[in-house]
């Protein structure tokens, strides 16, 4: 039986293709893709700057309906609407073993290094399958993978109640950890991007105030002592310089954005030293995928319809690749079927 896929054959050459609907071996099961969402990453597959193999079909982050399963899993599972937890670990290694299972040594991922949800069906592992509410919308549950992230983020960097934070960075991934922030105990969150509408969605999802990157020097004045945390959401490394000067004595700088490989920034450690900066980093999901169904599932509102502001068919698919180049919108997802 066929479906219909994205194959990206090599760097910048994809094609819909008609291949083979896989079948579900012992310990997996068969989703069919409702919603799968596009991201930075997506572009560094489809460049050809990240560590996949070629033929691919991307997408990580992804819902769907279970239609089938293989041995070892309970049919029970038939017809259930669900979320993909796209890592995949070996489970033995040294830091699978103490829960730093997104440093595996065998570290693989759906849609990133083996066939992903920009397909009609997936066959997954079990394992990587969480149920959703089935009332849950299709764009709402491919927002999980992302919101995973933030939570991982966020299980990293203690926030204290009535924190004062400043994000840079008001693409998809921040306006997630942004409201995810707030949900947290953090009293307010200043927004700054280069992109004017981008400010008014953030604005309107729950940022105090939005400003324009290049009227950010001003906010020193106004935050004198800084901010308890300063979030870099770009993955612009020149940003990093600019955005370290705003953390107050004794907070914390969160470098949440994927800068290029090979991309410095130069700060200086006199700074950070002498406010006693803590800088930390988080990586992809550790383990909260769950976790972030629960926040998805409860009714706090940090997931919502309205961050999905383009929706493409899989024919469309280098049309959501430009899309994200150009920076429109918010989150991009493509629609199977």
């Amino acid at each position: 039986m066929k479906m219909q896929a994205v194959v990206l054959w090599e760097p910048k050459r994809a094609t819909l293709e008609y291949v083979e609907r896989p079948d579900a071996a012992a310990g997996e099961m068969i989703v069919q893709v409702k919603a799968a969402g596009v991201c930075g990453t997506d572009l560094k597959i489809y460049d050809g700057d990240y560590l996949s193999p070629y033929p691919l079909t991307p997408g990580h982050e992804l819902a769907g309906t279970v239609v089938s399963v293989g041995a070892e899993v309970s049919t029970d599972w038939v017809g259930r609407q669900v979320g993909v937890d796209p890592t995949l670990t070996c489970g033995v290694c040294g830091f699978c073993r103490s829960r730093q299972s997104n440093h595996c040594v065998n570290w693989g991922a759906i849609g990133d290094t083996v066939n992903g949800g920009f397909a009609e069906f997936v066959a997954v592992p079990a394992k990587n399958v969480h149920a959703l509410p089935a009332d849950m919308p299709a764009e709402v549950g491919a927002l999980i993978e992302p919101l995973a992230c933030a939570e991982w983020a966020l299980e990293r960097v203690p926030v204290r109640p009535g924190s004062e934070v400043l994000m840079f960075g008001m693409g998809p991934m921040g306006v997630i950890l942004m409201r995810l922030l707030l949900r947290g105990g953090a009293n307010a969150v200043t927004a700054v991007d280069t992109s004017s509408r981008r400010l008014e969605w953030a604005v309107q999802l729950g940022a105090r105030q939005g400003v324009m990157a290049d009227a950010a020097e001003p906010l020193a004045e106004a935050h004198p002592m800084g901010f308890d945390l300063v979030v870099d959401a770009t993955g612009v490394a020149g940003v990093m310089p600019q955005a370290i000067r705003f953390v107050s004595p004794g907070g914390a700088y969160l470098l949440f954005g994927v800068a290029p490989r090979g991309a410095v920034a130069a700060i200086e450690p006199y700074w950070i030293y002498h406010r006693e900066i803590t800088i930390y980093s988080s990586m992809a999901i550790n383990q909260s995928y769950a976790r972030a169904v629960q926040i998805a599932s409860s009714s706090n509102g940090v997931l919502e319809q309205r961050l999905v502001t383009h929706t493409f068919p899989l024919s469309a698919y280098a049309n959501a690749i430009q899309a994200i180049r150009e920076g429109e919108g918010l989150k991009i997802q493509l629609r199977p079927g």
